[in-house]
């Protein structure tokens, strides 16, 4: 099965804002930054899935309605969830407890979130389903985190090593499972 992750387009916020889950609009940019995704679009993408979150969904239901394909939305396909952190600078936050998670965001939870390995679990849970479905081509608009715990999985690494890896707005990467 082929996999395309495509990260949504660019979110209007300011920079160092930690956002994860919460539901944040697009710039006003969206549809040239989409346009550029649609014109570099596979060709045989039997379906569309998407992150609940509007960032995602917007792309989605834009891509899908263009190339008339059918939209699934999954919420295992989250980014991930901050907790008490969502919508605070990064510089506001407790530096005790953001030492803590930063020295190991694999497995120690945000303060009322998750953990990177709790992502992982929930993405690895929707890539099982999905090979259940026997499709050739699929396309998946997502967040970074998520495209980061995929990429691990399919690359063999450490989820540490993987969080090197970065995915622009509105990039599309190629998988094969």
């Amino acid at each position: 099965m082929e996999i395309y992750l495509i990260r949504h387009t660019e979110p209007e916020i300011e920079k160092g804002i930690c956002y994860g889950q919460t539901d944040v609009p697009l710039k006003d940019t969206f549809k040239s930054e989409a346009e550029i995704v649609l014109q570099n679009f596979p060709d045989k993408i039997e379906v569309v899935y998407s992150s609940p979150l509007s960032r995602c969904l917007q792309l989605a239901e834009y891509v899908s309605s263009q190339l008339a394909l059918p939209l699934v939305v999954d919420n295992r396909l989250k980014e991930l969830n901050f907790g008490q952190w969502e919508m605070k600078k990064w510089v506001e936050i407790d530096s005790d407890s953001l030492q803590r998670w930063m020295d190991d965001y694999v497995n120690v939870q945000c303060i009322g979130g998750e953990s990177y390995q709790e992502l992982t679990t929930r993405v690895s849970s929707f890539l099982d389903d999905l090979r259940l479905q026997k499709m050739e081509q699929v396309a998946i608009v997502t967040h970074q985190g998520v495209m980061k715990a995929i990429h691990a999985k399919q690359q063999q690494l450490s989820l540490r090593k993987a969080m090197e890896i970065q995915f622009h707005y509105g990039s599309i990467a190629p998988y094969f499972f």
